[in-house]
């Protein structure tokens, strides 16, 4: 049965009609998401979502991308006192060990294979192989010096870092620090780098 030309032409129309109406939630769907992509990306150093390095902030850690150095450790005071530890050596022994060789000669096999299946040929040979066999062993004993206590350089101070509770606290120092130290009076202003506390 053939449909009337105006019959045709409607059901085209609503063919046409609701393809657009399934193309236009699909649209939205594509333009939202292609908002929320931009908002999202668009986020300065300033916003929540954001990991920007901190480049010079009075207390950050990590400035331009480097770490500050460790706190100076320059400590100062009034020269109290000043110390100087002797270095103290003893003399012990050991044992002295040398190395002691003895010629040796062992015996060594070799083959060889000539031919093929039944013409197959080995012979077999012997020699005679020098070596030497080393170890050490102890040849008497030796004397050798030993440090029982190292030289130290101390400096003392009272009033450290203007605190006049801290008195009387002893540091460990370079020779030349302590050197330094010794011509002052005691009493005067010292600043000093210490290799470590106490003494």
């Amino acid at each position: 049965m053939t449909n009337p030309p105006d019959s045709s032409q409607s059901i085209r129309s609503v063919r046409t009609s609701t393809a657009r109406i399934r193309i236009r939630p699909v649209l939205a769907t594509v333009l939202l998401a292609a908002l929320l992509t931009a908002c999202g990306g668009s986020d300065g150093p300033g916003s929540p979502g954001s990991h920007a390095v901190p480049t010079g902030s009075a207390g950050s850690r990590v400035v331009d991308g480097t770490v500050p150095s460790p706190p100076d450790r320059t400590v100062s005071g009034l020269r109290d006192d000043t110390r100087h530890i002797t270095r103290k050596t003893t003399t012990g022994t050991r044992p002295r060990m040398v190395k002691r060789c003895t010629s040796r000669v062992r015996r060594v096999k070799h083959t060889s294979t000539s031919g093929t299946g039944r013409r197959k040929r080995t012979r077999t040979w012997y020699t005679n192989d020098s070596y030497k066999d080393c170890k050490k062993v102890q040849q008497g004993t030796t004397r050798y010096t030993r440090v029982v206590r190292r030289a130290r350089w101390c400096v003392e101070l009272d009033n450290v870092g203007g605190n006049s509770t801290k008195d009387d606290v002893w540091y460990e120092v370079e020779s030349d620090v302590y050197r330094r130290a010794t011509q002052l009076k005691e009493g005067a202003k010292l600043s000093f780098t210490p290799l470590r506390k106490g003494c």
